[in-house]
This record gives C-alpha cells, structure tokens and sequence, in this order.
C-alpha cells in the first residue's frame, strides 16, 4: 500500500514475473494469465461504473456519469490485485507447509495450523470434486447433459459425495493429531533453518530499503493523488528515487535466484 502508483505496479508486475519464469513457473504464468486479465479488466469495469467521484467527466453512459479518477482508482487496484496474484503464485513454490509452520509456528502455534488447514482447503477441494465426477460419470451422473433440473439434482449429489469425503479426512486428521500427541509437549520440526550470515546481511538490506522507503513515501513519494481530482502520472518530487528503492526491493530474489541457477548450470556443465 505504500506505492499506489500505476507506473510502480507495473514495474512490480514484471520484476515478479520474471522471478516466476526464473523459479519456473512460467507455464503456471501463462495458464493464469487469461483470467487475471479478465478479473483485472472487471475490476476497472465495475469501479468506474459504480464509482461517481471524481472532478473529470470523460463521457456519460446513460444516466451516469464515467469519471477519469473512478477509471484511474480501478486500475490502481486491478494492477494491485495482478501484482498479489503473481506474488502468491512465487509463494506457493517458495513456502512449503513445513517452512510455514517452522516460521509461524513459535508465535501462534493454533493460529498457524489454521491458516496452513485453510490454505491447502481450496486446491484440496478441487483436486478431490475432479475425481469424484470422473467416478460419477461412469454411474451416468453427468454436469454437461440433460435439462437444468438433472443438473442441479447431479450436482448436488457431487457436492454430497465431496463433504462426506471431507468430513471423514477432517476425522482422520483428528485422530491422527491426538495419537501423535499434539499440543501436549512444545512443537519441535524435522528439519531445522537457521541463520546463516548472508540471511543477515540480506535481512540487513531489506530492512535498509524500507526504511529509507517509508521515509520518502511519507513525504509523498510513489502515491498518485486520485481524489478529488487526477494529478499527472509522471514521476513528481520523490516520486524517482522511490522507484529506484522499490524496484532494488523487489529484485532481490531475482538475483539470487538467477545467481542459485548460474551455479547449478556451471555444476551440471563440470
């Protein structure tokens, strides 16, 4: 939120995918890349529709009136929501389970489980529903045939079958966890991360960077003023060495990425 500033989004965007392309997720990328723009292109849509504010009138649609700063504020947020989705896209390679729960696991030992529960939810759920209508399919409950009843009724049988599986998973889980003890003595995990001195010098960098950025995004550096009325795109004041800061933060992976890939080649070339 410190940068809402469409040149900086963009910027963002494509430092983040390339760290995608660089880890390999490239395909994934490509597979996401129609429905990001989609849900971008939605997100500018029903913002300038339903959004009146604003001092500049670019035409009138109807009886409402489409404003230049309702078209920019959507298009801060749709760039904003791409760079997120892009994002957790690298997340998913980076952070495993066990990373995840070594990280947060000190802190809030429930909150942490929760959240890893709630995050492996979604795809779990999908990857299972999958299965069970090739299974039902071959019993001749079908979602692509018949009237609009049949449907419902079929569909609703898939969704029956799915929480009856998930249910007794949840039960498994369970008794899995009071078997093995959880909750009764401190968490301890298999494998161990530990600090070495280039995470510090690199925690050390990071840390720089940003307070040098919170210091000149509180003189107004990489915020476009929208409201009430648009002020020019162009970099302002501080506007130039913000970016610089920002885009020196986000690469960073990129180049140790990049730097871990060159290595590995020059091992595989020897």
């Amino acid at each position: 939120m410190m940068c809402l500033h469409p040149l900086f989004l963009i910027g963002a965007i494509i430092l983040i995918v390339i760290l995608n392309i660089v880890q390999g997720n490239g395909e994934k990328i490509r597979k996401m890349l129609p429905s990001t723009i989609v849900f971008f292109l939605m997100v500018i849509l029903f913002n300038s529709l339903l959004t009146h504010r604003g001092a500049t009138t670019l035409f009138y649609l109807g009886d409402s009136r489409i404003k230049l700063e309702a078209c920019m504020y959507g298009l801060v947020m749709g760039l904003l929501l791409v760079a997120i989705m892009f994002t957790f896209a690298s997340y998913n390679d980076i952070i495993s389970s066990h990373k995840f729960l070594y990280l947060f696991s000190r802190i809030s030992p429930k909150v942490a489980l929760l959240t890893m529960i709630t995050v492996r939810f979604v795809p779990l759920f999908i990857r299972r529903l999958k299965k069970i209508t090739l299974v039902q399919k071959t019993k001749g409950v079908q979602l692509d045939s018949g009237s609009l009843i049949e449907r419902i009724k079929n569909g609703m049988k898939l969704l029956q079958v799915l929480l009856v599986c998930s249910l007794e998973d949840a039960l498994q889980t369970a008794d899995s966890m009071q078997a093995r003890g959880f909750g009764v003595t401190k968490r301890t995990t298999y494998i161990r991360y530990r600090m070495e001195r280039r995470d510090l010098y690199t925690l050390s960098y990071l840390v720089f960077l940003l307070i040098t950025s919170f210091i000149f995004s509180y003189y107004g550096g990489g915020k476009l003023i929208i409201y009430p009325k648009v002020e020019s795109i162009l970099f302002q004041q501080y506007d130039g060495i913000m970016f610089i800061l920002f885009m020196m933060f986000i690469s960073l992976p990129i180049m140790m990425e990049g730097r871990v890939t060159n290595c590995y080649d020059l091992f595989n070339q020897l």
